[in-house]
Order: C-alpha cells, then sequence, then structure tokens
C-alpha cells in the first residue's frame, strides 16, 4: 500500500474512533444483551488499526492509536466548550447535551480504555509471530478485554450497574465483529 493508502486508511480509523464516541450515548438491544450504538464501528477500529500496523507497521499503528486519542480528546473538550458558551433564546440545546454532554467520568473511562486497548493491540499485534489470522485474533482479543474491562469499571463501577453481564455482552459483540472483519486485513496485505 503506498503512503496515500495509508494516510486514507489512518484518517477512516481516526474517523471511526470520533463517530463511535458520538454514538456510543445510544443503547442498542440484541436480543438479551444491551450494548452502546457504537460497539459496532469501535469493533472495526481495532481491526483498521491491525490493518494500519500490516501496511505502515509498528510506528504507523502507535501513531494512528495517538492520532484518534488526541481527535477523540479535542472532541470531548471542544463538546464540552461549546456546552458552556451562552446559547441563543429560544434553543434549548437538549439534543446536543444529550449527544456531547457526557460526563466528566465516562469521557475519562472512554480515554483511558482506548488508550490501553489500542496500544495494547498494537504492542501485541507486533510481537506475535504466528500468521496473519493469529496475530489479529490475539490482539484483539487482549485490546477487547481490556478496553471492556478498564471502560465498565471506571465509567459504571459502584453506580448499581450490572458490570460482569455488561462485560460479558460487550466482549462477545466487538470479538465477533473483530473477527468477521479480519478478510479486510488480508485484503489490505495484498495491496
Amino acid at each position: 500500500m503506498d503512503r496515500g493508502g495509508l494516510f486514507v486508511l489512518v484518517g477512516v480509523y481516526v474517523a471511526a474512533e470520533v463517530v463511535s464516541n458520538v454514538t456510543a450515548g445510544r443503547l442498542v438491544a440484541l436480543g438479551p444483551l444491551v450494548v452502546p450504538g457504537a460497539i459496532f464501528l469501535y469493533a472495526l477500529t481495532f481491526t483498521l488499526r491491525d490493518a494500519i500496523h500490516t501496511a505502515g507497521g509498528y510506528p504507523a499503528a502507535r501513531a494512528a492509536v495517538w492520532a484518534g486519542f488526541w481527535a477523540n480528546l479535542l472532541l470531548a473538550l471542544y463538546g464540552l466548550l461549546v456546552l458552556a458558551l451562552p446559547a441563543p433564546q429560544g434553543f434549548d440545546g437538549a439534543a446536543y447535551r444529550a449527544v456531547l454532554g457526557q460526563s466528566a467520568r465516562v469521557v475519562a473511562a472512554s480515554l483511558t480504555a482506548y488508550l490501553v486497548a489500542q496500544s495494547a493491540n498494537a504492542w501485541v499485534f507486533e510481537r506475535i509471530a504466528a500468521g496473519l489470522l493469529a496475530r489479529v485474533a490475539g490482539s484483539n482479543a487482549v485490546a477487547i478485554l481490556l478496553d471492556t474491562a478498564i471502560f465498565i469499571t471506571l465509567a459504571f463501577a459502584g453506580t448499581g450497574a450490572p458490570l460482569l453481564a455488561l462485560m460479558l455482552g460487550q466482549v462477545a459483540v466487538k470479538f465477533v465483529v473483530s473477527l468477521a472483519l479480519v478478510p479486510l486485513v488480508y485484503r489490505l496485505r495484498r495491496r
């Protein structure tokens, strides 16, 4: 893959990270599971990060992780700034607050989980010596477990939420989605 293609892939990865944060507040029922609306797109980011790693190496993967972190931090901080500014008369802004007015605890949990999990994903992917499928599945499994455990614990511990049930449902859905997207990594590797 040429540098232009890698640049586009990183752009899609960062966009998927930001869109995931915006859509995470909408809960979705999948049979007995209740998961954030972002779960499908966010699960894609693990596989996209693996594709970036395959195309550009470990330095490109790490750079993409940091780009996603800074983009999400910018979204969170700018959202808070806009919420703090006075609204014009007749504009209640309830919809905006519902999407971008997440609590500081949830934002901090999200950013922490993202940075730890995606960094671990890159590190594990780099160190697994087996074939591409093992690298993608192994790195995604570690990252998904870390991301879910850190986020759910930091965001919901002490609130009475069923932490283990939330974690198990999210891990299952994220891992199934990330495995279903493995052909994307193979296709990009062939390019």
